[in-house]
Order: structure tokens, then C-alpha cells, then sequence
């Protein structure tokens, strides 16, 4: 992905240059959360994006624990830069597209999308030919 830097270039020329992006394989193991958790906020600081990090952790934990649970296949994560926020995509061999859940207070789980539902600026489902893609986007 490439982003056009314009202001303040010498002579008034825009510049291209490309957006960071990073990608990494886990396991569908419960090691996978913290592993997911450490890659997001390793990227985010290398960046210099530290204002998305609290939030990305916390959504991507969610994300990568329900693929964990539900998919119990490898997960793809991908972290980049769009633009004004940070687009995190979890991709799983699962099946079906997951939606919030509305549990009452009682109930032990089932709060995992509807956290990400109130917490990121965007989020979604991509159905693919084998899984899917669950991703959001935290504002910068």
C-alpha cells in the first residue's frame, strides 16, 4: 500500500512511499494470543503509532483467541498502516461468519465481538473460499 506524502516536499513534489505492513503464521495454540498480542505492539512502537497499541492489543487478543477456539486452524496476522488508522486482519480456516453476541451479564464468554464492535473505529468479515478474514481499524 502506498501513501502520498505532499506537504512540506522540496520544489512542492509529492512523494510516494510505501505504508508499513508486517505478517506473521501462529499456531491455533493458546500460546497464539500472547504471541499475536507482542507482534501488534512490537510493530505499532517500531512505527512510531504507540497511541493504537493499547486498543490493538486488546482487539486482537479477541480476534486470534476466537480463531483459536472456534476455526482451531493456523492463523495468518497481518498489521498495517492505512492511511489515518491501524488495520489489524486475522485469517482462519474457520467456517461461517461470526457475529456479536449479546450474552447477559452472567455469562463467561461471547463478549469477544461485541468488544471489538465498541472499541475499533471499523471493523468486519471477509467469507473467503477457505475461512475467512476478521479485521478492524483503530484510528491514529
Amino acid at each position: 500500500m502506498l501513501e502520498r506524502a505532499s506537504r512540506g516536499e522540496p520544489g512542492g513534489k509529492a512523494t510516494v512511499r510505501p505504508l508499513p505492513v508486517a505478517s506473521t503464521r501462529l499456531p491455533a495454540h493458546p500460546a497464539s494470543t500472547r504471541a499475536a498480542r507482542a507482534f501488534v505492539a512490537e510493530n505499532l512502537r517500531t512505527w512510531n503509532l504507540d497511541s493504537a497499541i493499547d486498543d490493538s492489543t486488546l482487539l486482537v487478543s479477541e480476534l486470534v483467541t476466537n480463531a483459536i477456539l472456534h476455526a482451531r486452524s493456523p492463523i495468518a496476522l497481518v498489521v498495517r498502516k492505512v492511511r489515518t488508522a491501524v488495520r489489524i486482519e486475522v485469517f482462519d480456516d474457520g467456517n461461517g461468519v461470526p457475529q456479536p453476541l449479546h450474552p447477559d451479564h452472567e455469562a463467561d464468554a461471547g463478549r469477544g465481538l461485541g468488544l471489538v464492535e465498541a472499541v475499533a473505529t471499523r471493523w468486519g468479515v471477509e467469507d473467503l473460499d477457505a475461512g475467512k478474514t476478521v479485521w478492524f481499524e483503530v484510528a491514529l
